[in-house]
């Protein structure tokens, strides 16, 4: 498999762009911020970048999208 596909798998149903489109679903404040913090305690997120290593998003970006989802599985898609 090469990196690219890697990369989409990691990512799930969600893509960088969504975030900017707009009629993509948010999630809760609330959520975004327990998902954050669950991403900072993780030893895969790199805290110079606020990115995760695994799928190379920027985090507080996309805890925000409500159907994304952790690559680790350490939270859902609402």
């Amino acid at each position: 498999m090469t990196f690219l596909e890697r990369w989409r798998e990691s990512l799930g149903e969600t893509r960088p762009w969504d975030f900017i489109k707009p009629d993509t679903e948010m999630a809760s404040k609330e959520l975004a911020s327990e998902r954050y913090s669950i991403c900072l305690s993780c030893p895969l997120f790199i805290s110079t970048t606020k990115q995760c290593s695994k799928c190379g998003c920027f985090m507080s970006a996309k805890t925000r999208l409500a159907k994304a989802e952790c690559p680790e599985g350490k939270w859902h898609k609402v």
